[in-house]
């Protein structure tokens, strides 16, 4: 077999299904549809084949091969209708490895299915990579590129955008905690002015009875002596009321004091959850803008590459007829999947 085939052999499975389409477009241009078909098939099971292999010989990240072995071409055949028995596979298998390497690459698979010779393959000739052909894989390059990149800034929207409304929650808690302890700080400072007037009014008033029986002791006679026998009582009379809203008061200060430290800590937290809030909503918006605006220049990628492919297709470009039809159905496809919230995923 000619190392020219086997260089083809060894481009991706997509290089060898647009060098096969454009050696033969006239032929089979309108099963390029159903060669797209294979060409999704084949690429599932070559990334299936490359799970299944040893880590050892497993390469770090997956990139899409060209050939898949003896068990992953019986598979292949399978999930496209062809149902062969193990003797069979091996005979169609023999005629379907242009190479005798023990490999199917796509470009050998569609030989045999549609019957050409791999000499008629490579006498077709191939456009190979005119300008038009970069220009059009650099437009699809670009449409890659902004796709992804819109992607991330939507996912990463989504993301500041959840953080923003999280942290609208826990501001808002943070306030109603901040109001709760500022009530129960109002409370204290009630009870404790409560407590200090009960407190300043028995005082006063033993003051004032003191007062009174001190006058009338002194101004002599009965009434001086019975006055002065009712001051030694009230004197020796147990002070416990007294005492007790002595307690009362001290207690209700202690209280209003923890009330009153408990609200500062508070509301200075819900200050510090405010601005957090309102920095995660400044984020949020800024990263959502963002996003809109990446969307909007991967639209516009994406229309420029329709357009131009479309403008090669009509020209009739003959030998790459194949490579631009590919594009144009890779445009399609992505299209499908072009990122419009931060869910969206890129399947190339």
């Amino acid at each position: 077999m000619s190392s020219a085939f086997n260089n083809v052999c060894q481009k991706t499975y997509s290089q060898q299904a647009q060098f096969f389409l454009n050696a033969f477009w006239k032929e089979i241009g309108n099963k390029a549809e159903c060669i797209w078909d294979n060409w999704m098939k084949i690429k599932e099971l070559d990334r299936l084949q490359y799970n299944a292999l040893p880590p050892a010989k497993k390469p770090e990240v997956y990139t899409e091969g060209n050939s898949l072995d003896e068990f992953w071409s019986h598979k292949f055949l399978e999930g496209i209708g062809k149902t062969l028995s193990v003797v069979e596979f091996r005979q169609e298998f023999k005629k379907i490895d242009a190479n005798s390497d023990k490999n199917m690459g796509l470009v050998e698979f569609l030989l045999w299915e549609y019957k050409f010779s791999v000499d008629e393959l490579m006498k077709r000739p191939q456009g190979g990579e005119t300008g038009e052909v970069l220009k059009a894989q650099a437009m699809l390059a670009d449409v890659e590129t902004r796709f992804k990149a819109a992607q991330d800034a939507l996912d990463k929207a989504s993301v500041t955008e959840a953080n923003a409304k999280k942290a609208a929650v826990v501001a808002t808690q943070s306030a109603e905690q901040a109001n709760a302890t500022a009530e129960a700080a109002a409370c204290a400072a009630a009870e404790q002015k409560a407590a200090v007037d009960a407190l300043k009014a028995q005082e006063d008033a033993h003051a004032a009875k003191t007062a009174d029986l001190t006058q009338k002791a002194e101004a002599g006679g009965v009434t001086g002596m019975r006055a002065k026998n009712e001051l030694a009582q009230h004197l020796a009379e147990d002070p416990l009321p007294l005492r007790k809203a002595k307690l009362t008061a001290e207690a209700a200060a202690k209280k209003t004091d923890k009330a009153n430290h408990t609200a500062q800590t508070a509301r200075e937290a819900a200050d510090r959850d405010k601005k957090s809030a309102d920095e995660a909503a400044i984020a949020a918006e800024s990263d959502r803008v963002h996003a809109e605006q990446a969307v909007k220049d991967s639209e516009k990628s994406l229309a420029e590459a329709e357009a131009y492919l479309e403008e090669q297709k009509s020209k009739g470009t003959g030998e790459t007829h194949g490579t631009f039809w590919w594009m144009d159905r890779e445009l399609a496809f992505r299209k499908q999947f072009m990122p419009k919230t931060g869910n969206a995923k890129l399947l190339f």
